[in-house]
């Protein structure tokens, strides 16, 4: 009887009656910029636990206006959604170079946020 249920279990999903629900990153992508905006660190954790999101592993594909999620939240000036990120995230992905080739610390340099909060975590954090 057990071999038979997992025969069964077996032919239906290979023949893909059974699919596992569709899962669309742009409105969690796009939720998550909106609450770096206002700055509201609890809905932001809440919407990672929710839909069982490890942010190290998806931080790389989130955008938020062509920045990544740290250098937005430094540009709108978002100190707790963005020490939150830090927290969150390895100091090794901290100190790779991003997209352009360039780390958010070195970033943050650049334009003047390496004093800000979030600079100054990053900094601690990364061990700069």
């Amino acid at each position: 009887m057990k071999k038979l249920s997992t025969a069964i279990s077996v032919a239906i999903i290979s023949t893909g009656l059974y699919s596992l629900p569709a899962y669309s990153y742009d409105n969690v992508a796009e939720a998550m910029c909106n609450y770096v905006v206002a700055d509201h660190k609890s809905r932001f954790r809440d919407q990672l636990r929710s839909k069982k999101i490890k942010l190290k592993k998806v931080y790389k594909n989130i955008t938020c206006n062509g920045h990544s999620l740290l250098r937005f939240s430094m540009t709108k000036d978002a100190n707790q959604v963005g020490a939150f990120i830090v927290k969150r995230l390895p100091a090794s992905l901290l100190k790779r170079p991003e997209a352009d080739g360039v780390s958010v610390y070195d970033w943050a340099i650049a334009n003047g946020k390496q004093d800000s909060v979030i600079g100054k975590a990053i900094k601690a954090r990364a061990k700069l």
